[in-house]
């Protein structure tokens, strides 16, 4: 239901205001005789309810337009003033006003049962809610057709419009039962509030306290007026108890209009905020204790944006969790300058209050910003941290994998060339020649096959083409010897620094063999390009997708990358191939010394 604008809002409060008057000449001038000592009072009050429930529901509804508080208590002050048509001494206003004689109630209820959204959302809700609507227009329009007649125009309009005591004596059946089942709505009413307020946050009660605390004083001033009723007790404190009803009924909007004016007040404290900030030592608990006390949410967390690797830390600097909130959590994104900062999590109650908090992240933006900046201090030096165990643990896996190739492979081959050189010697002064030579041919033959085996060891340790020839070179040495076609679409013509070139290389070879392992891929093309003073080396693919950084292999690379000055990036949707870039900056090249000869030294000499 969407708020009305400008002159929607003009409109409302314009009829309000004809409802009140013609509330008040119905009563003065409709056709009953009511003295003026009764008149008055009887005006003065429920005008001031129908208009402050009009009045403060156009705010409420405007100010907070996502809920139906607003809109049920415009309902509530139209119904209360309609009542009034009862007093016209006619057939219609007689009728009109016994079927919205007490709808103002049915919507009180709903308005409280359903604080502060509006909506009925469990069981107990609806079957209350339900119950109150019944026991008013449905119930007395039955009453009105089993035969009930309007008042004499001589007397006092009917329907208990006029506050009055009533005649001694016992209530009628029907009546008792009714109020009963009024009585037990109202006790109803009392337990959903009172279990609202058990469920409910610090931050969410000092929002709702003001609203349920008015409306739990109304219900207490029906159920004294309804129990007086059924216990026939003396009329002149029945009277009392409705007086006691209408004028709570009155300050109940205004409890729901202070929380609005309190939210104005709680931004008021930003500068104290601001000062307090300012006048104690720094610190990320002290600034989240500070946030807390001013938003009067002891469970506010702040989360600090890190652009560069496009994730929230804590103020410890690990990873933080910000979407989405948890159950009864709200997120509220901070800025400062254009560019976000860092994320409040606090009691969803808080989110039908942006603009509190949006001033409390203005009035703490330099205090964020800082504690944003020493957050990611601490995750880069986590980060350094973990990075450097991932090193040592992959040197000590490359050592022991290295050492196993060895023992495996040409240690073995040697351990076999050393026997059979043994039995050669042996066989040479007996043997015959065709054996030794045979024997000579196996030794020849293994030497070889070793000498092979430590040339692809050594190759996967250090590769020496790249050192010798370049990076273009290495790399299409790599296509050509990958088990998924790949393709060099760009390479760098000359040679760069070695350290840029090996970090270079072994992210495309780690890229291949990710694609060969992992991605079910028909093709690899292979970009390594040197862009504004930048590196960039992307590999992609056509497989699955779904590869993460994660990862142990591409963990590696990250450590690789990073160690260069650099960054890697991986873009892996499921179904949609996968492209992993690196971007390491070029260091301005630095000559080597060059060593001069020394005059000193004889000359070499002459052959």
């Amino acid at each position: 239901m969407r708020p009305p604008g400008g002159r929607g809002r003009a409109a409302v409060a314009a009829g309000g205001v004809a409802a009140g008057l013609g509330a008040a000449a119905a009563l003065s001038w409709g056709g009953y005789d009511v003295p003026a000592a009764l008149a008055a009072p009887t005006l003065v009050l429920d005008l001031a309810v129908g208009w402050s429930f009009v009045g403060t529901g156009l705010l409420a509804w405007s100010r907070h337009p996502d809920n139906r508080t607003g809109a049920l208590m415009v309902v509530l002050g139209f119904a209360a003033l309609g009542r009034y048509a009862v007093a016209v001494a006619s057939d219609v206003g007689f009728a009109v006003g016994v079927l919205l004689g007490s709808l103002y109630l049915s919507v009180f209820v709903h308005l409280l049962v359903t604080f502060p959204t509006g909506r009925a959302t469990t069981w107990p809700q609806r079957v209350t809610v339900t119950v109150g609507y019944l026991l008013s227009t449905p119930l007395d329009g039955f009453f009105l057709l089993l035969g009930a007649t309007r008042g004499a125009p001589a007397g006092l309009p009917p329907n208990g419009l006029v506050i009055v005591p009533a005649p001694a004596g016992s209530p009628v059946l029907v009546d008792a039962v009714v109020q009963g089942v009024v009585l037990a709505l109202c006790t109803a009413v009392l337990a959903i509030v009172a279990a609202r307020w058990r469920r409910a946050s610090t931050a969410e009660r000092r929002a709702i306290g003001p609203g349920l605390l008015g409306g739990v004083l109304v219900v207490l001033a029906l159920m004294a007026q309804r129990s007086a009723f059924v216990l026939a007790i003396h009329p002149d404190v029945r009277v009392g108890f409705t007086w006691a009803a209408r004028t709570v009924l009155v300050v109940w909007p205004l409890a729901l209009l202070f929380g609005l004016v309190r939210s104005r007040l709680d931004r008021s404290a930003v500068s104290r905020m601001i000062v307090e900030l300012g006048a104690g030592p720094p610190g990320p608990e002290r600034l989240r204790g500070v946030l807390a006390a001013t938003l009067h949410d002891p469970s506010v967390a702040i989360a600090y944006w890190l652009p560069e690797r496009g994730v929230f830390v804590d103020a410890r600097g690990d990873p933080a969790a910000v979407e989405p909130p948890a159950p009864g959590r709200g997120v509220t994104y901070l800025e400062r300058g254009g560019s976000r900062i860092a994320a409040l999590t606090h009691d969803a109650a808080l989110a039908g209050e942006p603009e509190l908090v949006a001033a409390v992240a203005a009035g703490a933006g330099m205090a964020l910003e800082n504690e944003r900046l020493h957050a990611e201090v601490r995750a880069r030096l986590r980060e350094v941290q973990a990075s450097r165990a991932r090193i040592v643990e992959s040197a000590d896996a490359a050592r022991r994998r290295v050492e196993r190739d060895l023992h495996d492979g040409a240690q073995q081959r040697l351990v076999n060339v050393a026997l059979l050189l043994r039995m050669a010697r042996g066989r040479l002064s007996a043997g015959p020649p065709g054996e030794v030579d045979a024997l000579l041919g196996e030794t020849v033959d293994e030497l070889a096959g070793a000498l092979e085996e430590l040339r692809e060891l050594a190759r996967g340790i250090y590769p020496a083409l790249l050192t010798d020839s370049g990076l273009g070179p290495a790399l299409a040495a790599l296509a050509e010897r990958s088990s998924v076609p790949a393709v060099v679409t760009g390479a760098p013509p000359g040679r760069l620094p070695g350290a840029l070139e090996h970090a270079a290389y072994f992210v495309v070879s780690e890229g291949l063999a990710n694609a060969a392992k992992h991605a079910a891929a028909a093709e690899v093309r292979i970009d390594v390009r040197v862009t504004d003073g930048v590196l960039v080396v992307a590999i992609a693919d056509d497989g699955v997708g779904g590869a993460s950084l994660a990862g142990a292999g591409l963990r590696g690379l990250v450590d690789r990358v990073a160690a260069a000055g650099g960054r890697l990036r991986l873009a892996s949707p499921a179904g949609g191939g996968t492209r992993l870039t690196a971007e390491l900056p070029i260091a301005p090249a630095v000559p080597a010394a060059r060593s001069e000869p020394d005059a000193r030294r004889a000359p070499s000499p002459s052959p």
